[in-house]
């Protein structure tokens, strides 16, 4: 690569970065807390009336319930018990 082309790709670089950054600002980015880890359990609904809770982690069943929100207190409880 001769140097005209290497001044070119730094350039571009440069430019690339700095739009990322005012994108980064512009949208609220910078300075926000990170984001949240996932949760560990899911409510998937199976067959037209019952909802597994799974381990995101194993992919594992863990119970079923047959109403949704049941279901999500189910897998709320079962992430409060998982943290330390």
């Amino acid at each position: 690569m001769n140097p005209s082309q290497r001044a070119h790709c730094d350039v571009a670089l440069a430019m690339n970065q700095r739009r990322s950054m005012s994108a980064a600002i512009h949208i609220g980015l910078v300075g926000s807390p990170p984001p949240k880890n996932a949760p560990r359990y899911r409510v998937i609904p199976v067959s037209g009336e019952f909802f597994h809770i799974v381990d995101t982690g194993t992919g594992k069943v863990k119970g079923f319930r047959r109403d949704h929100n049941v279901a999500c207190a189910f897998a709320r409880k079962l992430e409060q018990e998982q943290l330390p």
